[in-house]
C-alpha cells in the first residue's frame, strides 16, 4: 500500500541542519526533502522512455504536500518504488486533506529543467544539500529499476 510523503515531513531541525535531513532513511529523505531530484535522476536515466514529471503543487493557501514523481501515465515511480499514479493521489489527497482540511493541488507536467524547477519552487538544488546525492539516488532506483 502506498504511504503518503506527509508520514516522512521534516521536523524543524531537520530542516535547518542538512546533516539530520541527510541522515534520514532513504524512504524518507526522497519522501520529503529530495523527491524532485529523485525523479529528475528517474527520467535522465530513462530518457528513452515516455515518462512525464509531475509536480503535486497545493493550491493556495497551503504549502504543505508538495510532491514530485515519475509517470508514465499509469504507473508512478518515488521513494515507495512503483504504484498506480491513482492510488498514489488518492493516498495524497486522503493524507494531506485529512490534515489541512479544503487542501487542494495542481497535477503539472514539468517540461524545466531541474535548477529552474529548484529556483521557480523554492526547492533544494542539488548542492546544496550535505552530500551531491547523485550516488545515493542512483542506488536507490537501481532497487527499483526494471
Amino acid at each position: 500500500m502506498y504511504k503518503s510523503s506527509i508520514h516522512f515531513e521534516r521536523t524543524p531541525e531537520e530542516q535547518r541542519n542538512q546533516m539530520l535531513a541527510w541522515k534520514r532513511s532513504d524512504e524518507a529523505f526522497f519522501g520529503a526533502g529530495a523527491c524532485h531530484i529523485l525523479a529528475y535522476t528517474f527520467k535522465w536515466l530513462h530518457e528513452e522512455s515516455d515518462y512525464d514529471i509531475i509536480f503535486i503543487k497545493p493550491k493556495e493557501p497551503f504549502t504543505h504536500g508538495n510532491h514530485v514523481y515519475v509517470t508514465d501515465g499509469e504507473w508512478a515511480f518515488d521513494f515507495n518504488g512503483w504504484t498506480k499514479e491513482k492510488e498514489l493521489l488518492a493516498e495524497a489527497e486522503k493524507a494531506y486533506g485529512g490534515k489541512y482540511p479544503g487542501w487542494q493541488y495542481e497535477r503539472m507536467i514539468l517540461d524545466c529543467d531541474l535548477e529552474t524547477f529548484c529556483k521557480e519552487n523554492y526547492h533544494r538544488p542539488p548542492a546544496y544539500y550535505a552530500y551531491l546525492p547523485w550516488e545515493r539516488t542512483y542506488a536507490f532506483i537501481d532497487k527499483f529499476d526494471e
